[in-house]
């Protein structure tokens, strides 16, 4: 009988004991305390200033932006109309084409299927990607773009591709021969991801891999290798495992008829007035003519892409649906560029000081050097027709803008805007030392 006392006290301790500790716990999320605000009122009005100063000067048609900081809104702003001369003015589920902001999001889709064991990130792309077994790099070519090429050391890695180093170009007609070529070829007009990796393997890699960062297809072939792996389209599995789960219902390598009105005009400066586009056609039987690019082919809204930024911020977790591993973001958010077996803070890539590449994003590794008031550690990145972002960990803060043109616009806007949220606070920036 004294021996069941013992026992029956002994659980009643461990019993007392776990439910104290989940009191506490449940105490801590309870006060947890949120992020001291350290955006001004009167930035955040000279921020709003900005935008519309943009739209007044007739730079494009319309903006739309956001400012969250711990998930919180402090701040948005819908200027111009969705189409010209129209009524209705943007909003936060306006539907954007944001371009080069697939690329981070391809970049997550890519990991989902590291964390579950189809490769490592080390691993040779011909795993999944044969056709560039036999890949040669340019070593030089002449006046006529004929090629001298020789075998790399080793194929291209899973972790190149996904921070842009695994050698490839992309189609400007300025940069290299390569380049030309892709155009030549139509690269992205390939109908399907199978036709384009094999026009892309037909040509040498401008670079050794692993070698330097250079802006390339490298997100496009992310894409296929996403579809190789899992025997569906890039789009199937980015709705179902990142859109659907995030409830991002705008967002798609399409926009469904019943949509169309919500699409954003784009513009061209013409003379003394802005011109715009036919709207395109954006339809699902249309855009599935040609392969999904993982590099450029989203559109998407304020409201969804902050969803997306947020699932970043909070390390892979959305409430109670985690679709990434903190590591994984962590690999994601984190300079991948290397020189001589280090990181290279300085630098960065190519001619950009202070700034470092993650996977789909690049880093602020030095606020000073590379020009820009958010501080170490912020990743950012922005579409071709003017859409950016960037995250900012170390204050919980996550910005969106959306515009649509085809102008360069000056001044900056990733580096403008993060003026105006930051200022001149050395203590938010917390800067590297100089070089």
């Amino acid at each position: 009988m004294k021996k069941v006392s013992y026992l029956f006290i002994a659980r009643w301790v461990a019993t007392s004991f776990a439910l104290c500790v989940f009191v506490i716990q449940l105490l801590d999320v309870s006060n947890a305390q949120p992020p001291k605000r350290i955006v001004s009122d009167q930035r955040l009005a000279d921020l709003d200033r900005f935008a519309r100063a943009q739209i007044k000067s007739g730079q494009f048609g319309n903006i739309a932006y956001g400012l969250w900081q711990g998930g919180e809104l402090l701040l948005s702003g819908f200027h111009g109309p969705i189409q010209p001369h129209g009524a209705e003015s943007v909003s936060a589920n306006t539907i954007y084409r944001i371009y080069s902001m697939t690329k981070p999001v391809t970049a997550a889709g890519l990991m989902i299927l590291h964390e579950r064991g189809h490769f490592e990130l080390d691993d040779p792309i011909t795993t999944v990607l044969p056709e560039f077994t036999d890949i040669e790099v340019v070593a030089d070519y002449d006046e006529n773009d004929r090629l001298f090429t020789y075998r790399p050391p080793s194929a291209p890695t899973f972790r190149q591709l996904l921070s842009h180093s695994a050698g490839f170009a992309y189609q400007s007609a300025d940069r290299s021969p390569i380049d030309r070529k892709y155009i030549a070829m139509r690269a992205v007009e390939a109908p399907t991801g199978d036709e384009f990796v094999a026009r892309i393997a037909s040509v040498p890699l401008m670079r050794t891999p692993g070698s330097e960062w250079h802006y390339s297809f490298a997100s496009d072939l992310q894409g296929v290798i996403i579809e190789r792996l899992t025997g569906e389209s890039l789009h199937a599995f980015l709705k179902r495992e990142i859109f659907d789960r995030l409830a991002m219902q705008d967002t798609g390598f399409f926009v469904d008829d019943s949509n169309i009105d919500r699409i954003s005009a784009v513009s061209r400066q013409g003379t003394g007035t802005l011109v715009y586009d036919p709207i395109d056609n954006l339809s699902e039987a249309h855009q599935s003519q040609t392969f999904y690019e993982g590099g450029h082919g989203l559109m998407s809204t304020l409201e969804d892409y902050h969803r997306f930024l947020e699932l970043l911020r909070r390390g892979g977790r959305s409430g109670a649906v985690e679709i990434l591993s903190p590591e994984s973001v962590e690999a994601l958010t984190t300079n991948a560029i290397h020189y001589q077996g280090t990181p290279a803070p300085q630098r960065g890539y190519g001619t950009q000081a202070g700034l470092g590449y993650g996977f789909g994003v690049s880093i602020i590794e030095n606020s000073q050097v590379a020009g820009l008031s958010a501080p170490k550690g912020t990743y950012y990145w922005y579409g071709a027709m003017g859409t950016w972002f960037w995250v900012d960990p170390k204050n919980e803060i996550v910005f969106v803008g959306m515009i649509q043109t085809h102008d360069p616009i000056a001044p900056d806007m990733i580096a403008a805007t993060m003026a105006r949220v930051y200022g001149a606070d050395t203590q938010l920036t917390q800067t590297a030392a100089a070089p």
